[in-house]
């Protein structure tokens, strides 16, 4: 029969006794040995943390430790910090952490985060009453409703906790659950009715970030429009709304090649005689709105979003705001005559391209025998990088292997050491990095840029195929332990233990360098610790390996290198 979870069952209680079990497995003791037996039939008596942690957790009859620990915790938390997790987790955050303010390092947007929300409303309704801000996020219609009637103002209420008003909830909440579809127009109507401000802002002090901006999603992290995004944003626009949202067409401008919102919000700015707008500054754009976002759909190749922002009076002269290339230059030299067409349809010049450009023009159309042609005549151009750069993003798989036989250097890279390796890895270009590979390519070279290898560049985009590519082959520690790459670790340890400590970047050896799975974390840290790794290192901002992996919510390897910690003090002393 399984173990059943007491009233005062803890998390440390059970790491603990996860400890204990391991220790006792290793001291051959019959009755813990048959724990684990009863748990790993089939494996040998050699028991880590992570087979202790799966053994109790078996017993308790759940699949795995995680299952066990996402239980125990769940149980042991207040009902304010299950309110509070449930605002944190229930919406798009755009990689702002509610709990700073500040940007940039919380956790990415993505229906994990709905999921474990949802999760939490089912296990606890009453989170959904708690207040007009946890009804609307939990799409509970009835409980905004009595909550508006005792008091309307709360349409306005700014909650204490990341500052956002129950209309701005409503608009970047994510739940996959059926209320959503069901009553999201009609919780609006009511915050509407109740006189919430449809205008209002969050995340910065631009306010940039609007309702509108929320319900139709996408940007940098290709953020899940609203289910409901159209007949929202409507509404949003009838009672009020700007429809000529800046952020918004920025965050579109990153996706596809449509024009769902710029028809949208062309035809609402039509409406109120405001079509003037698009081509005066926008705070929230750099520069006016059609020519920016002109510079923005040739930089990506979309042609329809060209043609359309042309027909609506962008200027087909203007300069991309990044690069200060004109546009059709960069259309140009991506091979794309359709778009250069458009562009000279539309009064821009007909572009003239230098050596270097036309030769990248040739490797990113595919033109095998314009690469040649040219290489014949300027056999300088074969130590420039960007002909490869633009056939690896091109998927140029031929004109690679072209430069390649023409004399380029697989290792081609430009000041910053950004190599060819390293740009088929940022975009997961695989039969490129191979075809590199093949040809002699130096595996771990360090960019200046970031301090990345291609291997971490693979890490840091997902590209999985290229990681399974490298990781057999790379000898770049920190990326290979993010990559939780044990069989290869294990195998470079076996080589030279001293690596254990090696620091691929100053002041951060491999413990700092665990990966994001739990379970994989932590028999890293195993497998580090087992081969010498120092527990009781700093990186540059004081933190011990245990400080960096309870950062990272890797408790049970924070739990193991403190542990190791204190060990390791007491045999020092």
């Amino acid at each position: 029969m399984p173990r059943s979870i007491a009233h005062q069952t803890n998390l440390e209680a059970l790491r603990k006794e996860a400890k204990r079990l391991r220790k006792a497995v290793a001291a051959g003791e019959p009755d813990a040995i048959t724990r684990f037996r009863l748990a790993f039939p089939k494996n040998d008596p050699t028991v880590g943390l992570r087979q202790a942690q799966h053994t109790i957790a078996r017993e308790y009859g759940f699949a795995s430790w995680a299952a066990l620990k996402q239980e125990i915790e769940d149980r042991n938390r207040s009902h304010e910090e299950r309110v509070r997790l449930f605002l944190e987790k229930s919406v798009h955050r755009y990689g702002t952490d509610p709990n700073t303010g500040k940007w940039g390092d919380y956790e990415p947007d993505g229906p994990a985060r709905g999921a474990l929300a949802a999760r939490l409303l089912a296990r606890h309704p009453e989170i959904g009453r708690q207040d007009i801000h946890t009804a609307v996020a939990a799409h509970d219609l009835d409980a905004v409703h009595t909550f508006l009637t005792k008091d309307p103002r709360l349409a306005n209420d700014q909650h204490p906790f990341d500052g956002w008003t129950p209309l701005l909830r409503l608009a970047y909440a994510r739940l996959p659950i059926e209320a959503v579809e069901r009553n999201a127009i009609a919780i609006a109507t009511l915050l509407l009715d109740a006189g919430a401000d449809p205008n209002a802002g969050c995340f910065d002090h631009t306010g940039g970030f609007t309702a509108l901006t929320g319900v139709i999603g996408e940007g940098e992290a290709g953020q899940s429009p609203h289910p409901l995004a159209e007949s929202l944003a409507r509404l949003l626009v009838a009672r009020g709304a700007d429809p000529l949202d800046g952020q918004a067409l920025y965050n579109t401008s990153l996706g596809g090649d449509v024009t769902v919102w710029l028809d949208f919000m062309w035809a609402e700015t039509a409406k109120r005689g405001q079509t003037v707008r698009w081509s005066e500054p926008n705070p929230n754009l750099t520069g006016r709105p059609l020519d920016y976002l002109l510079g923005n759909a040739v930089a990506n190749l979309h042609v329809t979003r060209t043609a359309w922002l042309l027909a609506h009076g962008a200027d087909a002269n203007t300069v991309n705001a990044y690069t200060k290339l004109p546009v059709i230059t960069h259309a140009a030299i991506a091979g794309r005559q359709d778009i250069v067409d458009l562009l000279i349809d539309h009064g821009a010049p007909a572009p003239r391209l230098s050596d270097e450009e036309a030769f990248v023009a040739a490797a990113a159309q595919g033109d095998l025998a314009g690469v040649r042609e040219r290489t014949t005549t300027h056999p300088g151009l074969l130590r420039q990088p960007h002909a490869m750069i633009a056939a690896i993003h091109r998927r140029q798989l031929e004109v690679v292997n072209l430069l390649l036989d023409l004399g380029m250097s697989p290792d081609i890279g430009d000041a910053q050491n950004y190599r060819a390796l390293h740009h088929a890895a940022d975009c997961g270009a695989v039969e490129i990095a191979k075809l590199l590979i093949d040809q002699g390519a130096e595996i771990d070279p360090f960019e200046t840029r970031y301090g990345g290898s291609p291997l971490s560049h693979a890490n840091y985009h997902r590209r999985s195929e290229v990681v399974a590519l490298l990781t057999p082959i790379s000898r770049n520690f920190r990326a290979l332990c993010f990559a939780g790459a044990i069989d290869r670790v294990r195998a470079l340890l076996k080589e030279d233990p001293n690596s254990a400590n090696r620091e691929d970047r100053p002041g951060e050896p491999a413990l700092f360098c665990l990966p994001d799975d739990e379970e994989r974390a932590l028999e890293m840290a195993e497998l580090l610790l087992s081969f010498g790794a120092n527990p009781r290192a700093r990186n540059p901002l004081g933190q011990t390996p245990a400080d960096a992996a309870r950062k990272r919510g890797l408790d049970d390897a924070a739990d193991l290198l403190a542990e190791a910690d204190e060990s390791h003090q007491t045999t020092s002393s």
